[in-house]
């Protein structure tokens, strides 16, 4: 278990122009003979059926705010004896949120503000959909599991006055006839919690939105052209070549800029730290994990690789003068066209 980790979504940052002017000094190198022996497909388990799924659904009005511009919309999570996804149009944040053995531990629960303008590429309607799973290891929930999500949005830049869009959360506690108090979930091994926001934003960005839907591609095929892309992603992190890097991230380098208004300071900035580790000489790459599982999100158009226990990357860094400093980066893949190779998204 790694008790210390820098959870880096790789295809987030923008590759300075600071480091753009290719090779690094010395190449890093890579684990021998190494290669995932398993990948799986993750499916839903077969427990989430109709009868077996309860959720709430409570639609979000909505109230139009032509007064701010540039919106940054954001749902504050809290989470507790359980673990979590969230998606907004069927696109997860972050993969790992609240994931695998951090949840092992009874009475660990986290309270994040998630922004949730990358899952944003145009104004319109968004499914929202928060799941909560029993604890790592375990499988039914406790007294103490709950989900409470409040989304709203604020002006971009502006920390202190918030637009409030919805709350919804799993069931109260309740009281049986000796007056006794009781979580409605408890025994349950899911519970879902969805809403519906519309929303505006001054751009719209392509994305993923026309992309191949990968689930109609042969399976086994996939896998081993996300093995070969993981692959060669290793080897431009070996050899500290970013300019090939940044043409590898670049598509989504500008997507983020634009749903997150960031200027090119903020830009540059943001990758700086993250440059620093790939071209540091204290750290190393760690071998794959034995396993990784396949993830479908987009309705089918992205696609990544995960550790199935934690949901970490699996590529990762690790810092040889301290060994719970991990980096784990994230890739997410589509394929703009049919015939085209995957490319980060």
């Amino acid at each position: 278990m790694f008790r210390y980790i820098h959870k880096v979504i790789f295809c987030l940052f923008l590759v300075s122009s600071l480091f753009s002017c290719g090779q690094g000094n010395k190449e890093r190198s890579l684990p021998q003979n190494d290669q995932i022996k398993k990948i799986t497909v993750y499916k839903q388990p077969e427990i989430m059926n109709d009868m077996l799924k309860p959720y709430l659904f409570i639609p979000t009005p909505f109230i139009p705010n032509t007064n701010i511009k540039n919106k940054s919309y954001t749902i504050a999570v809290r989470a507790g004896n359980s673990q979590l996804e969230l998606l907004i149009g069927d696109v997860p944040v972050s993969i790992n949120l609240f994931w695998g053995e951090i949840s092992k531990k009874s009475g660990r629960s986290i309270g994040p503000q998630v922004p949730i303008n990358s899952c944003i590429l145009k104004s319109g309607k968004y499914k929202v959909v928060g799941r909560i799973y029993p604890r790592y290891g375990e499988t039914s929930f406790d007294y103490h599991s709950y989900l409470q999500m409040e989304g709203y949005y604020r002006k971009s830049g502006d920390w202190d006055d918030k637009y409030p869009m919805f709350t919804i959360e799993t069931p109260d506690t309740k009281y049986d006839a000796n007056d006794k108090p009781y979580n409605p979930i408890v025994g349950l091994p899911y519970f879902e919690l969805q809403t519906e926001i519309e929303v505006e934003v001054p751009y719209e960005v392509e994305g993923w939105s026309h992309s191949v839907n990968l689930k109609e591609q042969n399976e086994e095929e996939l896998k081993k052209e996300m093995q070969q892309r993981y692959d060669d992603i290793r080897q431009l992190i070996a050899q500290k070549d970013t300019a090939a890097f940044r043409q590898l991230i670049q598509e989504r380098e500008d997507l983020l800029g634009i749903v997150y208004y960031y200027s090119e300071s903020e830009k540059e900035n943001r990758i700086k730290d993250l440059l620093m580790v790939i071209m540091s000489e204290e750290f190393d790459i760690v071998p794959y994990p034995q396993e990784a599982q396949l993830l479908y999100f987009a309705e089918g158009k992205m696609v990544t690789l995960v550790d199935p226990v934690n949901r970490e990357g699996v590529i990762r860094l690790v810092n040889r003068k301290d060994p719970k400093d991990i980096v784990s980066l994230e890739f997410r893949f589509h394929r703009k066209k049919p015939g085209q190779k995957l490319s980060v998204i």
